[in-house]
């Protein structure tokens, strides 16, 4: 029988946590499926650090419907 995938014979195992980048990642491929699905365009879509903007945190700046947001990753825990 295989192993169950967050328990493991009888011990639990806690999945990975979760890293800013890989927000980063599911969040711009979350907007690009919605947008894909939606037919919104999507004119921008980068990280702050491709965008070249010099902040402590990770996240996004995104063109999108015609209007542009920053979405600022701050990791609580």
């Amino acid at each position: 029988m295989p192993d169950h995938p967050i328990l493991d014979r009888d011990r639990q195992r806690l999945p990975e946590p979760m890293t800013d980048e890989d927000l980063e990642d599911l969040l711009t491929e979350a907007i690009g499926l919605y947008a894909e699905q939606t037919k919104t365009p999507v004119s921008r879509i980068q990280t702050f650090a491709e965008a070249k903007l010099l902040l402590k945190n990770r996240g996004l700046v995104l063109g999108i419907g015609g209007r542009e947001f920053r979405i600022l990753i701050v990791k609580t825990r």
